[in-house]
């Protein structure tokens, strides 16, 4: 993310050199060369320790007393400046976070990154197991229909980001995590929806031998990020 933001700042003093006439034509050689030199996009996949994180939209809404209660609950909990409200991270859940320059790309808007490139993804990977997902609108994230009483529970968050054109944060998918942290407090102000994972979607279907390990899932996800972004591949680090 640091590399990005400094690469557009650099870049913007070219740009800024150039309108006062400081240097010559070779200005736009520079650009041109010096924007092949812009860090490419990135996949970080890692796990969290068990904690609770709260976004912007409900900064000012969590309680001293909400935090004792999470604490209680054998988690750690932090204030982030990324979008959504609260959410939990921790063991047996994938996060995945995609930085790019959003302007490298041609008509790449945030929405569109968020809903085709992010949770897309995540829909292609859930479909490689037998496992249908949905992305809403109304409720971002990716969900799971329950065919016999039509209720639908949250299999994957998002969480985005953007600074100068540069994306930060992205997505939570819940592989294999204790249930109790993500059903016992409200999650991202979803007071009457609940949270499933692959694990509990694979066993209802009789699967759960076919349980793909995380870093399996983060290496599908990497793949599905590269071929939605028209790349042959992407960079991934495993944090």
């Amino acid at each position: 993310m640091e590399q990005n933001l400094a690469h557009k700042r650099l870049e913007t003093s070219i740009r800024g050199i150039e309108k006062q006439g400081s240097i010559h034509s070779p200005t736009q050689d520079l650009l041109k060369r010096y924007q092949l030199l812009q860090p490419p996009p990135t996949v970080l996949t890692f796990q969290f320790e068990n904690v609770y994180a709260s976004g912007l939209k409900s900064k000012k809404q969590v309680s001293q007393q909400d935090i004792e209660n999470f604490v209680r609950f054998g988690c750690k909990f932090y204030q982030l400046e990324r979008g959504g409200q609260v959410t939990w991270h921790g063991e047996g859940q994938l996060v995945a976070y995609v930085v790019l320059n959003l302007k490298s790309f041609v008509k790449l808007s945030p929405k569109c990154f968020v809903n085709r490139v992010l949770l897309q993804s995540v829909v292609n990977v859930l479909e490689k197991f037998g496992v249908r997902g949905t992305i809403s609108d109304d409720n971002p994230g990716v969900w799971i229909s329950d065919g016999e009483e039509g209720e639908e529970a949250k299999i994957a968050s998002v969480g985005v980001r953007v600074r100068h054109g540069v994306t930060e944060f992205g997505v939570a998918l819940n592989i294999d995590p204790d249930l109790k942290f993500l059903n016992t407090f409200e999650m991202c102000g979803l007071r009457s929806k609940q949270a499933t994972s692959l694990s509990r979607e694979l066993e209802k279907r009789g699967q759960v031998d076919t349980l793909p390990s995380i870093d399996k899932v983060s290496d599908l996800f990497a793949d599905e990020v590269a071929t939605a972004l028209e790349m042959e591949q992407i960079d991934k680090q495993i944090l």
